[in-house]
């Protein structure tokens, strides 16, 4: 590990949440990796409609339409 990141880790080690190093970096590799997942959902769901046909896709914003109304219904009262 470089000496900058290392000194910028020490750094964070002020804040009184950060108890460690290792928990620093414990907290920034799982930070990481729910970043990375959310990454990889966004990337299926544009693949999934994108694969959409045309009957499909039309399907998809009438149900959107439906699901809109009835929302608006349920916080309308």
């Amino acid at each position: 590990m470089s000496q900058d990141l290392i000194r910028q880790i020490d750094e964070l080690l002020d804040v009184p949440e950060a108890k460690s190093r290792s928990r620093l970096l414990e907290e920034a590799i799982r930070h990481w990796l729910q970043e990375q997942a959310y990454i990889e959902l966004e990337r299926q769901t544009e693949a999934y409609y994108q694969s959409l046909s045309k009957v499909e896709r039309k399907e998809d914003r009438d149900w959107s339409k439906i699901a809109a109304r009835s929302a608006k219904q349920l916080w309308d009262k």
